[in-house]
């Protein structure tokens, strides 16, 4: 796909179709995003909301270059240009700016309309006339406009060598069912597919009709599983096709030779993750190929082959898709960032003392440029802060690696909304975990492990062959007192490398759809997500690197408790039930909790995670029903949300304190921001502590109301 008469990518025309139409969809989005955002835009007085505007229609205008769609584009990078600046001009020529973007999203908004209306492969020529003379710079001269002839409607400006398929494509019946219910039939289906496989392996020993039936039964669920799964779950290959083309013809336009490699083409994942990662991956290649590759003049000069290297891989971990983006190209210039960062903040010292990976991390999310003017390729650059908005948005997350001279890498990650793991259950603490099966290397069972346990001044290890392997309790390292002897030990292998974990039982192998739950199952969370058992038991579905890395603090922690026993007989069940809501510790009564919280899922994760470490909770859906609750019976503590309907947790907390029933109540914020000025603000409000729901669980909440004085009643 390229300028007018150059060379164009080739889609057959239900592939063609299938995209223009994800164009008009992303558009309609952006659009309304951009609505909203334009009458912010006052110059110096909103700098977020330029700063945001310039990133909506700067990944608008990629999306427009990216189908060929390339005079839409060139207005679309008008646009962007139109809104820079604003912060030195009067306010005036500010309102006159202000009306001309006004003007051009209008026309936008008719143009994206026609084209989901009449399923047109390009935006109405008469439109495109009219976008071009409302962004064009001051003075510039602009083209006449596409007049039809008269008794002709209105054309599509692009693409025009299209392909048009010779025979109409064939009408296919299709029904609009929510994403939702889509998810929870999949999970269903596969609690279905593996009881089915369970009854059949059972049954399967006999001869007769009941054998024959449950193998029926058996391939029939895991055909249905297999079709629900392809209604959500595609290839990696529609993020990445058309993308070989597409570099091609960028670095012939910008007079560089690239090479691409992509690899994970066959990974599968939601659609809607794969859509947004698409996006994202546009805007870092733009990026390295306009202001990352040199020119093959500039690479021989540096020693380099003429021909630069771009690589995309992408990656389905436990709950989270990972794509890497990364050029052998000039790298970053971090002098330079460094200098603006420290001219923007006006402190230098501070920056001096940051190391070049905290540098890159504070560029990618602050919306830097060290550009002058915009490219028609990449703006001025800011695909890279575009991208860290969008994974911070979906609750993944961005890394970004350079050395200068060598080249730079970008990945990012994106929480699945669906996704599929065998899982091994085991039982610590009294609750029920999951273990991907793939991070599993062996179980062990303790008491006949004998001489391979040792007790040292540092810990208990297990030796397995001739590797020594630290021993954690896997309650402990989950901030839980233990629920039993430890029985077993799971011997977890990571990217860092393995250790092994005492539980109180291994239960069976399981395969679930889990559901990812917002603050808590995020790409970074330690779960990952949570799953319903064929016996209704809750499953928390865990993250072994992070475990990993959690287990190994917690062994080089320095402590004095006694160690959990292990048990000196068999459990007369293999599999113990799930432990429910018991008295506190010790013969203390439980500490009742008021837990406010406006999503449902979220509700119902903390309230099980609480009421399995013995505190009562009493729920409440947002800020003044919490407050109601705690009207009626001043709790032991609140733990509450900060974003909710009616009454946020900030306010909660303010009006709280100024009643002299509640005034004393010990107030635990939870949120998703991590940062210095939420913590202040909760402070501020008279919150006595202030958690990462992320970092979130019973445990720590244990501590936190130890800490900050709060004891169960003897």
């Amino acid at each position: 796909m390229g300028r007018e008469g150059g060379p164009r990518v080739s889609f057959d025309p239900t592939t063609r179709a299938r995209l223009a139409g994800l164009f008009v969809a992303e558009a309609e989005e952006t659009l309304s995003i951009l609505g909203a955002v334009a009458p912010r835009l006052r110059g110096a007085g909103d700098a977020e909301a330029l700063t945001e505007f310039r990133r909506v229609a700067h990944g608008l205008k990629g999306a427009a270059a990216t189908l060929g769609y390339d005079e839409l584009a060139a207005v679309l990078h008008d646009l962007e240009e139109l809104s820079g600046g604003l912060e030195r001009l009067d306010a005036a020529a500010v309102e006159g700016r202000n009306g001309r973007i006004r003007h051009a999203l209008e026309i936008l908004g008719e143009g994206i309309a026609r084209m989901a209306a009449s399923s047109a492969d390009g935006f109405p020529a008469d439109l495109l006339a009219a976008l071009r003379t409302a962004v064009a710079r001051d003075g510039a001269p602009q083209p006449p406009p596409v007049t039809p002839p008269p008794g002709e409607p209105p054309r599509s400006a692009e693409p025009a060598t299209a392909p048009v398929a010779t025979h109409p494509a064939p009408a296919i019946d299709r029904i609009n069912v929510p994403a939702a219910d889509v998810d929870e039939a999949l999970r269903l289906a596969s609690s279905l597919a593996r009881n089915a496989a369970q009854l059949d392996e059972r049954l399967g020993r006999d001869e007769g009709p009941a054998s024959g039936a449950a193998h029926g039964l058996a391939a029939a669920a895991l055909g249905l599983e297999g079709i629900i799964a392809n209604l959500r779950l595609v290839p990696a290959e529609s993020a990445l096709s058309g993308l070989d083309d597409e570099v091609a013809r960028l670095a012939g336009e910008l007079g560089k030779r690239v090479t691409l490699a992509l690899a994970g083409r066959d990974v599968r994942a939601d659609r809607r993750t794969l859509q947004s990662a698409r996006g994202m991956i546009r805007h870092l290649v733009r990026n390295a190929l306009d202001h990352g590759m040199e020119t093959p003049e500039l690479r021989r000069l540096a020693g380099k082959a003429e021909t630069g290297r771009l690589g995309i891989q992408v990656e389905a971990g436990e709950s989270a898709l990972r794509v890497t983006v990364e050029d052998d190209g000039a790298g970053f210039d971090l002098g330079r960032i460094r200098a603006e960062l420290a001219r923007r903040s006006g402190d230098a010292e501070r920056l001096a003392a940051l190391s070049d990976e905290e540098v890159l991390q504070l560029w990618a999310f602050e919306g830097g440029s060290t550009r002058e003017s915009a490219t028609r390729v990449s703006g001025r650059g800011l695909g890279l802060s575009a991208v860290a908005s969008m994974a911070r948005a979906a609750g993944g997350g961005i890394q970004v690696r350079s050395v200068r001279g060598a080249g730079s890498a970008v990945v990012f990650t994106l929480p699945l909304e669906v996704y599929a793991v065998e899982a091994l259950t085991v039982f610590a603490g009294g609750r029920v975990l999951g273990l991907p099966l793939h991070a599993v290397e062996r179980t062990v069972h303790l008491r006949s492990a004998g001489d391979a346990i040792h007790a040292g001044p540092t810990g208990r290890t297990l030796a397995i062959g001739e590797t020594i392997l630290p021993l954690v309790p896997l309650a402990a390292v989950l901030g839980c007192p233990a629920a039993g002897p430890e029985r077993f030990a799971v011997v977890l292998r990571a990217e860092a490398g393995m250790t092994a974990l005492a539980v109180e039982d291994v239960g069976s192998v399981v395969g679930v759809v889990p559901a990812t739950v917002p603050g808590i199952a995020q790409a970074d969370a330690l779960a990952t997500g949570i799953a319903r058992l064929g016996g209704g038991e809750v499953v928390a579905i865990l993250n072994p690197r992070l475990l990993l890395g959690r287990a190994r603090a917690w062994a080089a922690a320095p402590r004095t408790e006694p160690r959990a026993p292990i048990a000196a007989a068999p459990s007369p069940s293999p599999v113990p039930p799930p432990a429910t809501a018991r008295p506190g510790a010790g013969g203390r009564a439980a500490l009742e909790v008021v837990l406010a919280e406006d999503s449902l899922a979220t509700r119902e994760v903390l309230r099980v995670l609480l009421e399995q470490q013995g505190f009562r909770v009493r729920l409440a859906a947002d800020g003044e029903e919490a407050l109601a609750r705690i009207g009626e019976r001043v709790p032991d503590v609140l733990v509450s949300d900060v974003n909710m309907p009616r009454r946020d947790g900030l306010s909660l907390a303010r009006e709280l304190r100024k009643r002299t029933a509640s005034a004393r109540l010990p107030i635990v914020l939870l949120t998703s921001q991590d940062d210095d000025a939420a913590r202040a603000a909760g402070a501020a409000a008279g919150a006595d502590a202030y958690l990462v729901k992320s970092k979130f669980n019973a445990g720590v909440l244990l501590e936190t109301l130890a800490r900050i004085g709060v004891r169960a009643a003897p």
